[in-house]
This record gives structure tokens, C-alpha cells and sequence, in this order.
């Protein structure tokens, strides 16, 4: 998408979402044949990208199946992706998912993003979306690279199709710096190894390269963890993308003070050393209300969980380094090396929160030492950490209740052992039952009460006794809809408030995937208008973005609807409606307030459908 130069953008100059035009690829991987299309902007939706324009580009496509090769996956950018906005790096992939499901089977469509140097290439290549379809006749990759005649025909950018069989026997970080080796100046999407096994692993990430990676050589890649976007990858047979382009041409001139904000405003404060410390801060929170995850989302009012804080593990014999994506200051990301000396020594894995506790606790293991390796495994071999520690709790949990029928060779909580080994079975694909994710899993086995998803997303580590706004996410719930721990900041427990967060106040989390921004920024409507004004010369208000926001959650439920989601799907499993053991907030969760809630909720959504011509 054009992205306005450094003495092109003044206030004057701002154009209406109508003026942009959008560079879209469409990929053929049966025939390796590419398609270009300058596309014009209908509306705001398709100027700001992301899941704005991919929601709209997938409302009518029909999708049975997810690894059909004609199903779609689309990969695209937000409108600040790759601009000098600090965090404007994100790179989407949508697409109907392998894992996202009604109880009816029928897929549901919902995104993944990660964020990485990638896409700051991809907006160097004028690349601002890809539709692949198809399937290669055997793993191929795509090399990427600035096309001769970049107003040509073809559009900005040339596609080489290559053989990437050479890359299947290899771990995450191994693929990424192999690449690296023969194309230096760019940068990757990778699949792993779990998700080469897709028919059996339907939650395999996409792996993002990043600077910090290149130049050290440790496994920092970020993911797009959510959906099982890479087994849809490795089902076309698309193994990698390297992204090998120049970095773009975009103005700064004139975001100094926005990007000040997102370094050390208010917003950032939670995710920085020098604030609140990272998402790392949940575990004290969720431990001192009581509702830390451990054995499948059931707190045991105990302290085994204190071993897991951050200032547990300082202690040592480790050490934290607070380092960043790039040219990104809040630095959210809590590296933990061995010490050696006093000093970092060699790198273990990236600590965030949900990965963390629920390959931990929630598995009933508290040793730093084993968590940090589970940790770092999963992201080796490419899985989705939520989604399979939720699967693996919930298959321990049947274990537990179910003696004389067991699954997973009898897997139990804290068998450090025996963790590790299912891990490799998943992402090989001999332990289909955890692989398939926790909603078929409690279908076929009558466990759906313990069974802790909605629409067959697995939840972050949040419990959902005290989030009755899980369901109506559309793409996890932690990141596509904004009141997980809303009850821990404002302990309201009353029917109109949690109409209100949900309809309302929650699905706002929604911009960052459509701008292309972190969610760790947390910048409101007005300083995004502002950057969106000053980095791409848009006219927008705030107003016109909380539109484009409701617009879009709305259109996604409409999805869900169209392709058969019923009421029933919209729930949450029967024991997030007891009250939590060990829990220290408020019980309001019960199934009459749920069900009352529901009918408002969507009776919200349909009318707003209504309104928007969605029906």
C-alpha cells in the first residue's frame, strides 16, 4: 500500500480511505503461477489491512475443510506494518482453521500474528497481501525480491518457487539460520516439524525471524501461534518465505511524540522493566486472586506457584535480560540465559506468561528448570503453547478421573518425563489425541464440562470462571477480546457491565490487528488516528476507527453463524460455572447469569448485523 514519502505528508495532504489502493498477490501452489492486482480501497476497512480487509476478502468463502488445497490462506500486513510507528511490525496470517471449530465440525475463520522483522520486509517488497490456494507437488519455498519493473504488470515484486526438501529434518531456529545463510539480507516465515504432521497436529505455528536472532543465533524467533496457520502451510506444502528486499522507504518526520508514548507512555507501562515487568507480572496477580492456572485451570490455593515468579527465578542460577523486536523500546521481551559469572550465559527461551504456566502449573510442574525446557521445546518444534498445554491438562485431567480408560499412556500431572516424551509424540504425529486439540478430544470422550476452550480454541491462562467473554472472541481469547482479568482490575460482577465489556469495551483489543501494532503499545484511538495520519497520510478520527473495529467483530460473528455456529457453540465448559478452588474473586459466573448474559449478547450482535447489512 503506498505509504506516503517524507515531503509528501502534511495535514493538508491526508486522503480519505477511497485515494489508497492495495498490492495483492494471488498464489497458485499447484501450478506455481502468481497473480498481481492493484486493488482499490472500498472503504476503511481495506485501507488499514490486517483482519479489517482479510474479514471482509473471507466472509462468502466457503470452507469444509481447512487443509483442502483449495482453501485460503491469506497473508497480509496492517497499514503501519513496517512504518516507523514504534511496534508497527506485525505480519498476519487468516484463514478458515484446522482448530476453530463449531460442534457441528464446520472450520471457523480467525487470524494468527506475530511480529519480527518479516513484515517490515514485505512492506520493502510494496508486498501488502498474499492469497495462496493450491498445493505444491512437493515442500517448496518462495524467495521474495524487488521486481525489475516495480510499475509493471507484475507488480513490485518477483516470486521464486524453490525446493525447500532440505528443510524438513530441521528445528525452528535451525531452518530460520540456514536460510540466513543463503539469502543475508532477508528475512523468514517458517513452518516446523510439528506441522509437516498437520492431519494430527492441527495447532502448528508459523516461526517469524527476528534481528536479535540473525545476530546471535539463539532461537528468538516470534510466532504466530494461534489457529494452526502452519499446518495449513505445510498442507499446500509451503514450507518458507524469505521476505529478501530492502527496508522500506517510510517517513519519521513527525513521530517523535507518538512514539514517545508508545516507549513510556501509560499504555507500555505494564510490559516494561521500569513498569509493571513484562506479562511475566501475571503470575503474583493471578497467584495472590487465587486463580493461577494448575492442573487444567483448578488453583490449588497453595504457593507452589510463587516458584514460577519472576522474582523466584532471579534468584538464580539465571539471568534476565529485557530485550526487543526491532527498533521497538519497551523491550517486553525477558530472555533468560544461564548465569555464568554474573553474566548471561547461554540463552534458555523467552518467558511470557500463557506458554510459561501453562506448559508449568498447569501441568503440575513447578521446577523453573524443567518449565523453562518445556518452554523452549514447543516453540523448537513449532506448536502453539496454549493450545497444547491446555491439551495436555485436559487429557491428564481425564486420566485422573478415568483410571480404567486412559489416554496418552496414561499421562499424569508432574511427570516431567513423560511430558517431554508426548511433546515429541504430538509434533511427530503419534499422539493424535492431544494433537487434535482439547474440543474433539472431549467429543469423543463426553468431557467437555473440563474441557477448557470455546470453539475449540483453547484458552490462555486466564480461568474462565471469572471470563464469561471467552466465547465471543474470535481469535483467542486473550488477544481478540479484552476482558480476561477485567475482574481482578474492577470487581464488577453485574449483568449490564459485562454486556457492556463485551459488546463494547472488549472487542477495541481488535485494532492493533487491523494497523498492524502491538498490542503491548496500547495506544488509544486518538494517538493511533494520529500515527495512522502521520505514517500513511490517512484521514481517520478515532471515531472511524472504533467503527471499523465493530464492524469487523461483528462481521466475524456473522461468519460464524453463516457457517453454521448455533447458540450452543457460544460456551464456556459446565466447571468454569462453579465457583474456582482456591479462587479470592467474586463468584458470579453461575449458569443462569451465563445463559442470560448469552441471549444479550447476542441479541447485541445480531441487531448490529442487521444494522450493518451482514444478514
Amino acid at each position: 500500500m503506498p505509504v506516503e514519502t517524507e515531503n509528501e505528508a502534511t495535514e493538508s495532504a491526508l486522503k480519505p480511505p477511497t485515494a489508497f489502493s492495495v498490492n495483492r498477490y494471488h498464489v497458485d501452489l499447484t501450478t506455481e503461477t502468481v497473480r498481481f492486482e492493484r486493488v482499490q480501497c472500498e472503504d476503511l476497512e481495506d485501507v488499514l489491512g490486517g483482519i479489517a480487509r482479510a474479514t471482509k476478502l473471507l466472509a462468502d468463502v466457503e470452507v469444509d475443510d481447512a487443509y483442502d488445497p483449495a482453501a485460503p490462506i491469506v497473508m497480509n500486513l496492517g497499514l503501519l506494518s513496517g512504518t516507523r510507528v514504534m511496534t508497527g511490525l506485525r505480519t498476519y496470517f487468516h484463514g478458515y482453521s484446522p482448530l476453530k471449530m463449531s460442534r457441528s465440525g464446520r472450520p471457523g475463520l480467525m487470524w494468527s500474528a506475530g511480529s519480527g522483522k518479516f513484515g517490515t520486509k514485505l512492506r520493502g517488497l510494496g508486498i501488502d497481501e498474499v492469497v495462496f490456494t493450491g498445493r505444491a507437488g512437493s515442500p517448496r519455498m518462495i524467495h521474495l525480491t524487488p521486481a525489475e519493473d516495480p510499475d509493471g504488470p507484475g507488480g513490485p515484486a518477483d516470486f521464486e518457487f524453490l525446493d525447500a526438501s532440505d528443510l524438513g529434518e530441521l528445528h525452528v531456529n535451525k531452518r530460520i539460520l540456514t536460510l540466513y545463510e543463503r539469502y543475508p539480507e532477508a528475512h523468514f516465515a517458517v513452518i516446523g516439524p510439528a506441522a509437516q504432521n498437520y492431519e494430527t497436529v492441527r495447532y502448528a505455528s508459523i516461526a517469524l525471524s527476528t534481528e536479535n536472532q540473525l545476530k546471535t543465533g539463539d532461537p528468538k524467533a516470534r510466532f504466530c501461534g494461534r489457529g494452526g496457520y502452519g499446518g495449513v502451510l505445510a498442507s499446500k506444502n509451503l514450507y518458507a518465505i524469505a521476505a529478501d528486499g530492502p527496508n522500506p522507504n517510510v517517513r519519521s518526520r513527525g513521530l517523535k511524540d507518538i512514539n514517545k508514548e508508545v516507549n513510556l507512555g501509560k499504555g507500555s507501562w505494564p510490559y516494561r522493566d521500569d513498569g509493571g515487568g513484562g506479562t511475566w507480572r501475571q503470575v503474583p496477580l493471578q497467584h495472590e486472586n487465587g486463580v493461577l492456572p494448575e492442573y487444567n485451570f483448578n488453583p490449588t490455593g497453595t504457593d507452589q506457584g510463587v516458584a514460577l515468579t519472576r522474582k523466584e527465578v532471579e534468584k538464580g542460577p539465571y539471568e534476565i535480560k529485557a530485550e526487543s523486536c526491532y527498533l521497538c523500546g519497551i523491550r517486553c521481551h525477558k530472555n533468560v540465559y544461564d548465569d555464568s559469572n554474573g553474566e548471561a550465559g547461554a540463552f534458555r527461551t523467552k518467558v511470557d506468561y500463557e506458554p510459561f504456566i501453562l506448559l508449568s502449573s498447569n501441568l503440575g510442574v513447578y521446577d523453573v528448570e524443567k518449565a523453562l525446557d518445556l518452554v523452549a521445546l514447543v516453540d523448537e518444534l513449532s506448536m502453539d503453547s496454549i493450545s497444547l498445554g491446555v491439551s495436555l491438562g485436559h487429557i491428564m485431567e481425564w486420566n485422573q478421573r478415568n483410571p480404567d480408560n486412559q489416554y496418552a499412556d496414561g499421562l499424569s500431572y508432574g511427570d516431567y518425563d513423560a511430558i517431554v516424551a508426548a511433546i515429541h509424540a504430538v509434533a511427530e504425529g503419534r499422539l493424535p489425541e492431544v494433537g487434535e486439540g482439547a474440543l474433539r478430544f472431549a467429543m469423543r470422550t463426553g468431557s467437555l464440562d473440563f474441557a477448557m476452550q470455546a470453539k475449540g480454541v483453547e484458552f490462555p491462562a486466564y480461568v474462565p470462571h471469572s471470563n464469561p467473554g471467552y466465547p465471543w472472541a474470535l481469535a483467542g481469547g486473550h488477544m481478540s477480546m479484552k476482558t480476561f482479568i477485567l475482574v481482578i482490575l474492577e470487581r464488577e460482577t453485574g449483568m449490564d457491565y459485562w454486556v457492556d465489556a463485551i459488546t463494547n469495551r472488549g472487542p477495541m483489543y481488535l485494532l492493533d490487528d487491523m494497523t498492524g501494532m502491538c498490542k503491548f503499545a496500547a495506544l488509544d484511538p486518538v494517538l493511533i488516528a494520529e500515527a495512522l495520519g502521520v505514517a500513511a497520510g490517512l484521514e481517520v478520527t478515532a471515531d472511524d476507527l472504533r467503527g471499523a473495529v465493530d464492524r469487523t467483530w461483528v462481521r466475524g460473528y456473522t461468519i460464524e453463524r453463516r457457517v453454521g455456529y448455533e447458540v450452543e457453540d457460544y460456551a464456556l465448559p459446565a466447571e468454569a460455572h462453579q465457583p474456582a478452588r482456591g479462587s479470592k474473586l467474586p463468584y458470579f459466573n453461575t449458569p443462569e447469569f451465563f445463559d442470560e448474559l448469552r441471549t444479550k449478547v447476542i441479541a447485541v450482535l445480531d441487531e448490529r448485523a442487521e444494522t450493518y447489512g451482514y444478514v
